[in-house]
């Protein structure tokens, strides 16, 4: 079977029976044997048996886990072929769903390995990954995309007994540690003796201290964020300074402006765009995130930025020059579209982690407002996911 394209998760195209078929870690251009593991009424889903050749952009996989992991997609691929797919994948997407077609050159590369500063392990018997499509646990003792601080934690962990745990959480920064324990009942001090900064228990929905604090801190750029339990942080520190410094230069800020952060989450990037506006408002509907806001605004001494913890779209607030959206992956709702329609604001940066809703919501946005400009970050190298930076301006 010889693979046409790649569809938008990475997965190679071919025809079987005049049925659209995607083919697990299949490259264009490759001729394969393939079996059928979900056979559908529209489309199939298949596996490789056998390759016949192979593309000029296929990576040797150092992962022992690949074939049955559910944590990464494009292990296969050169990583020039995945940043050129993820450009593509963006490109098509926000021609497919949102009518615009606007070449993206730019994307932003970080890190190809060793990036997430936070992992979930799952618990029962082994510990480590769901499988691909499954709830089946792969014992995982080395990950590549995680900070190597995590697999050396993970490693300790797995030494000590985990009877009565169902999840592990490993969060790192730059200089701290912190392990989440998920549990049906209390734990004895077994992980005391674990050198971490931060060790929590999680059980009948509430946290306890174990051993440190209760948080963690992240530097990015020269300003301090406080990571709780359950705090939101982008999981890609140097791909987060990236991400924050393209909206800071896409702002272009003079230090008179006012600005909107909605979604603002714990206040990150409001917080790093305050050195150079006037005045910044940041909204956002979780409490524990505006509390976490407020102590990184004091933290870094900040006195230009206020937090209102509110949904997005409640929001009935006086002129802005500028607004950002960094919204969850469902995107913005209507009310809010409507609210940035008829805000008035000059310019309006949108950070997405989902072409298909930032496509959709583009579209509906472009009644007043026209992309000047899009930058992506590869935020997640050797998955199918990534980030979009859009400057849009009133037209």
């Amino acid at each position: 079977m010889y693979i046409e394209k790649l569809d938008n998760k990475g997965r190679g195209i071919t025809y079987k029976n005049n049925k659209i078929t995607f083919v697990e870690n299949a490259l264009e251009g490759e001729d394969v044997e393939i079996k059928i593991t979900n056979e559908k009424a529209k489309y199939n889903e298949a596996i490789v048996v056998k390759y016949n050749n192979l593309s000029k952009d296929r990576s040797e996989v150092k992962c022992p886990y690949y074939d049955y992991c559910g944590g990464c997609d494009l292990l296969h691929f050169k990583y020039k072929k995945e940043l050129e797919f993820k450009k593509k994948k963006v490109m098509d997407i926000l021609k497919k769903f949102g009518g615009i077609e606007f070449k993206i050159n730019n994307i932003i590369s970080p890190v190809e390995y060793n990036y997430r500063n936070k992992a979930t392990f799952q618990v029962k018997e082994k510990v480590g990954y769901y499988g691909k499509k499954s709830y089946n646990i792969i014992n995982i003792d080395n990950c590549l995309i995680v900070d190597e601080r995590i697999n050396d934690i993970l490693r300790r962990i797995k030494k000590l007994n985990l009877k009565n745990i169902y999840q592990l959480i490993i969060r790192v920064s730059q200089n701290d540690s912190m392990l989440i324990i998920k549990c049906d009942n209390d734990i004895d001090n077994r992980f005391k003796e674990l050198n971490l900064t931060s060790i929590i228990m999680f059980k009948n929905k509430k946290y306890e201290v174990i051993k440190g604090q209760d948080y963690i801190i992240e530097v990015l750029g020269n300003l301090k964020f406080i990571i709780s339990p359950d705090s939101f942080f982008q999981v890609n520190t140097c791909g987060a300074v990236e991400l924050y410094n393209k909206v800071l230069e896409y702002s272009n800020l003079t230090g008179t402006e006012k600005v909107l952060d909605l979604y603002c989450g714990t206040g990150t990037i409001g917080l790093f765009l305050s050195k150079c506006a006037g005045e910044v408002v940041g909204v956002e509907i979780n409490r524990s995130a505006i509390n976490d806001a407020l102590k990184n605004k004091k933290l870094n001494y900040i006195e230009n930025i206020e937090f209102i913890c509110d949904d997005a779209s409640n929001i009935n607030l006086s002129e802005f020059d500028l607004i950002i959206v960094d919204p969850p992956r469902k995107g913005i709702d209507q009310k809010t579209i409507n609210y940035l329609l008829n805000s008035g604001s000059k310019k309006i940066i949108y950070v997405s982690c989902d072409p298909v809703t930032l496509a959709r919501d583009l579209k509906k946005l472009k009644e007043k407002y026209e992309v000047k400009d899009i930058t992506l970050v590869n935020m997640f190298s050797k998955t199918e996911h990534c980030e979009s930076v859009v400057l849009l301006y009133n037209k």
